[in-house]
């Protein structure tokens, strides 16, 4: 009987999965998930994505055995594992959705060359991105390397039909082994960790929820977007990074709504992609700054104000609240976001390697390409970066975006009777108003770590040393 393996990575769902679409046209279907210890347990580990990783894998079983196969585990090298499984199952081939990472595709060629040893066949299919990455090309054949005209190309560019859900699935040929994922103390997975990943919502069955409530709320996205107070914006972050949701089925929906907030929404799916298209043609930004005269910027190396950034102990309350934002939920508004990355790389001068290091280590939605294309454009060293001497003013930030302080209260609560005028820079508050809040600088709350126009200052100065000019 012709059997298939679906080898399941960064695609946990039943809706809309080429991979799993194909396969199960087969007689016999194996799904596999294979535990590679460096994903889990690398450079880039962390136990709140372990946390969501583990139960999304349990719902997608519970979906696989509602129609009659189930969801088989090993650990390993997926080269060595796939063979054997190819073996064990007398599969003939395997279906898989495409990563663009550098680490994905070496994986995938020599998982391909030892399926082929077998006379086993690796098929690829589009099942991560939106568009067909490796097809978006420039003019000249090239990759891009700015948002823009990438964008263009991508709204452009042919799409595939949404896969159909299977519902009904042969299960696997006897005597093969179901096998086990790694325990949650393995892992490193702990009650925090399951708080915080339960707080999304793992697994396909509620992140469908979560997306229907956001498609339900697009129209407005364009005008909430930024309001970090509002708390309004998708979060389907942590759900496109495991794939408990398609990317391509969120913008069909998109188009066919078509008003302005819909759009909008779009757009940050192409930037989704422009990042995997960044990684894939530039996969040295794992470790190298984009922009070659980046590499020598003369960057401080303060532990101390590393780690009260990471904290949330600036003195800087929308700096702050980010920070508390992250280690509570795993997850941090996108506004402020950038907020924070521009200060830990400008203000602070400190390397941006050790916030994307953080984030990655907090991060549900902790993706390479994502997580490393955005930190290198705040810090300004990577593809079409935000530029050197637009830095964030935090205090301007949140007066913009969080005018009533319910986003800073929320998170940093020792300031919550400090007055609208004065919350976003206490430091500037009157000693009167900050003693009728109840707050003393230095005790209740920290001093800031540095001026902001001063450290401005000298951020500009520097990286455009840096640059040569």
């Amino acid at each position: 009987m012709r059997t298939a393996i679906v080898w399941l990575r960064r695609d946990l769902r039943m809706n809309d999965n080429p991979a799993l679409a194909a396969a199960s046209e087969a007689e016999r279907i194996v799904p596999l998930f294979c535990f590679e210890r460096g994903l889990w347990d690398g450079r880039h580990s962390s136990p709140n994505r372990n946390a969501y990783l583990l139960a999304s894998l349990r719902d997608l079983d519970a979906d696989l055995r509602s129609t009659g196969a189930r969801l088989h585990f090993r650990s390993g090298d997926p080269a060595v594992v796939l063979a054997r499984l190819a073996t064990e199952a007398g599969a003939e081939v395997v279906h898989v959705n495409r990563d663009h990472t550098a680490h994905s595709r070496a994986r995938d060629q020599r998982v391909g060359r030892a399926l082929a040893d077998g006379g086993v066949e690796l098929i690829g299919h589009n099942g991560i991105a939106c568009a067909e990455i490796a097809r978006i090309e420039t003019g000249s054949g090239g990759p891009y390397r700015v948002f823009t005209p990438f964008y263009r190309a991508w709204a452009r560019a042919g799409r595939r039909e949404l896969a159909k859900r299977p519902r009904r699935l042969a299960g696997a040929p006897s005597g093969v082994g179901v096998g086990s994922p790694p325990t949650k103390e393995e892992m490193g997975v702990d009650a925090r960790a399951e708080r915080i990943a339960g707080g999304f919502g793992p697994g396909e069955t509620a992140a469908r929820r979560a997306m229907r409530r956001a498609l339900e709320r697009a129209d407005a996205y364009h005008r909430v977007r930024d309001l970090a107070g509002d708390d309004a914006t998708t979060k389907l972050s942590p759900q496109l990074h495991f794939g408990t949701i398609s990317a391509r089925e969120l913008e069909t929906e998109l188009l066919d709504r078509g008003t302005k907030g819909a759009t909008e929404l779009r757009r940050q799916l192409a930037w989704r992609d422009f990042w995997l298209n960044v990684i894939r043609h530039f996969p040295g930004n794992r470790e190298l700054e984009y922009d070659e005269r980046m590499r020598g910027m003369r960057w401080r190396t303060s532990d101390r104000d590393f780690e009260a950034w990471c904290e949330g102990r600036t003195g800087v309350p929308w700096i702050d609240a980010g920070m508390r934002q992250l280690r509570e939920e795993g997850w941090m508004h996108n506004r402020v976001r950038m907020a924070v990355a521009s200060y830990l790389t400008k203000n602070l001068r400190l390397h941006w390697r050790r916030g994307e290091a953080h984030f990655m280590a907090h991060l549900l939605d902790g993706d390479e390409s994502q997580n490393n294309g955005n930190w290198q454009w705040a810090a300004s060293t990577g593809a079409d970066p935000q530029p050197y001497f637009r830095i964030f003013n935090p205090v301007k930030q949140q007066e913009k975006f969080d005018p009533d302080g319910t986003y800073v209260r929320r998170w940093v609560p020792e300031l919550a009777d400090l007055p609208d005028g004065h919350l976003g820079a206490p430091w500037e508050a009157p000693p009167e108003v900050l003693a009728e809040a109840g707050i003393a600088l230095g005790d209740d709350y920290p001093e800031p770590l540095v001026d902001l126009k001063d450290s401005r200052a000298e951020a500009i100065e520097r990286f455009g040393e840096a640059r040569g000019g």
